[in-house]
């Protein structure tokens, strides 16, 4: 285990909650789906950078599950919404780790999975508060 990628990652994933919060892009429900759609773009990536475009081919049709729920949480925000939300970027994770069990990508850093990993599943987590809070908002009203 890469210590230093799960560190950095840890880290990258409090500054990006913390400008999310600053910024008030939590209050759209924009942010947090189109973070998640944009995770799968770094895998096609390190296909093409690899050349390996049956790894690419692999990638998209992995990257379709998590396109889909960020598209059903862009739609519409609710408690179950953001659950899915949050479940999807801990799936993001799971798929970081034994991504390599999947299918080989040659372009795919040995660091990788620590640091996507870490990210997602401090995401996600945080996601499930939002989702949990909402909920008690809800209750409350």
């Amino acid at each position: 285990m890469n210590i230093y990628a799960l560190t950095i990652g840890i880290f990258i994933a409090v500054i990006v909650v913390l400008r999310f919060r600053t910024r008030r892009l939590e209050k759209p429900r924009w942010a947090y789906p189109m973070l998640l759609a944009t995770l799968p773009i770094y895998y096609w990536v390190f296909a093409v950078y690899a050349t390996d475009y049956t790894a690419l081919l692999n990638e998209l049709m992995a990257s379709v599950a998590f396109l889909a729920i960020a598209y059903v949480a862009y739609r519409s925000r609710s408690f179950a919404t953001l659950v899915l939300l949050a479940i999807g970027y801990v799936a993001h994770a799971a798929y970081d780790f034994y991504h390599d069990v999947l299918f080989v990508n040659a372009g795919v850093p040995t660091w990788w999975p620590e640091f996507c990993g870490s990210v997602d599943v401090l995401i996600g987590g945080y996601v499930a508060y939002l989702a949990f809070s909402l909920r008690k908002r809800v209750a409350i009203a």
